[in-house]
């Protein structure tokens, strides 16, 4: 009998995700500058969501940040890591900033709402990682934990750790995990920005406002201009609506068009598979709300709720 307590961890790796580690004294009043939200406020040990915008308010990425003892660290796509650091890295001029990918840490998910669950795979992780020796800046033996949405968590830790959560295999991650975290992102609401739709969309068509990614308070950050005229003039014409398409056929690309009587009311952001067909969230205008549209090859994107109000 196998009584390896971690046989029972509901864990899964994300191999689509990656993190960045900003260390320096001025860590915290650079990121300020950078992103939406107010970044001051990682102080007392919460996740917080974030748009790194242009100066024209598109957003480049949008990430969640964690700070801890020794950085700050910031979750999102991998296809965006490097274009994100030399975006930052082109502010810093003389401040105390140190802008890292993480390549030591590997990023997956603990799927439970199970507290007692949850604290027995970070007594694992904080284990394994204690067994590291210490090595230089560019690397880290932390273990960071994103609360990442009801009974979600995200973990980024070194390999070691990793490879403590018996079953899971680096090389191998599993390849419906990522499917099933986007999905259960598009059924809560929640936009990923990747490569291909960066620059294309401010914080509002994305919804970031409506999910504690915003703040109207905290002073100037590039693109601050365009997203609080945006929200005090209440000019938002578009939003990401969630929408479903039946088994059969490809996802459709991002900035794939949905149409409503043949004519562009939507662009795709972020889709997933799903046994049923297809889940996708799409930024839409507001008159095509609650209407069934149309991907270009004729198959129906029908409505599905958010659990949020627009």
């Amino acid at each position: 009998m196998n009584d390896d307590p971690t046989q029972a961890l509901p864990a899964a790796l994300l191999p689509g995700f990656g993190v960045l580690r900003i260390g320096g004294a001025d860590a915290v009043t650079f990121l300020q500058g950078q992103f939406t939200n107010d970044l001051r406020l990682l102080a007392d040990g919460r996740t917080q969501l974030a748009a790194c915008c242009t100066n024209q308010g598109r957003v480049i990425a949008l990430a969640r940040f964690r700070q801890t003892d020794e950085a700050i660290y910031a979750l999102l796509p991998a296809d965006l890591l490097g274009k994100v650091a030399t975006h930052l890295r082109k502010f810093v001029l003389r401040s105390k900033v140190e802008i890292l990918q993480a390549a030591d840490l590997n990023v997956g998910a603990i799927l439970t709402g199970d507290a007692a669950a949850a604290a027995q795979a970070h007594r694992v992780f904080d284990e394994a990682a204690l067994t590291m020796s210490p090595v230089p800046l560019a690397g880290t033996t932390e273990v960071v934990t994103f609360q990442y949405a009801p009974g979600r968590e995200v973990i980024a830790a070194p390999p070691v750790a990793w490879r403590s959560i018996s079953g899971l295999s680096l090389g191998r991650p599993s390849p419906l995990a990522q499917a099933e975290w986007l999905a259960a992102d598009i059924a809560a609401g929640l936009p990923h920005v990747f490569a291909s739709t960066s620059e294309q969309f401010i914080p509002q068509m994305l919804n970031v406002d409506l999910i504690e990614g915003v703040s109207y308070t905290k002073g100037c950050y590039a693109g601050q201009e365009i997203v609080a005229r945006t929200h005090h003039l209440g000019r938002v014409k578009r939003r990401t609506l969630r929408f479903h398409l039946p088994a059969g056929g490809a996802a459709p690309a991002p900035l794939s068009h949905l149409l409503l009587e043949g004519v562009k009311a939507a662009d795709v952001l972020m889709t997933a598979a799903t046994d049923d067909g297809i889940e996708l969230l799409a930024v839409t205008n507001l008159d095509a709300a609650g209407k069934v549209l149309q991907l270009e090859d004729g198959r129906s994107a029908e409505p599905r709720p958010l659990p949020y109000s627009l």
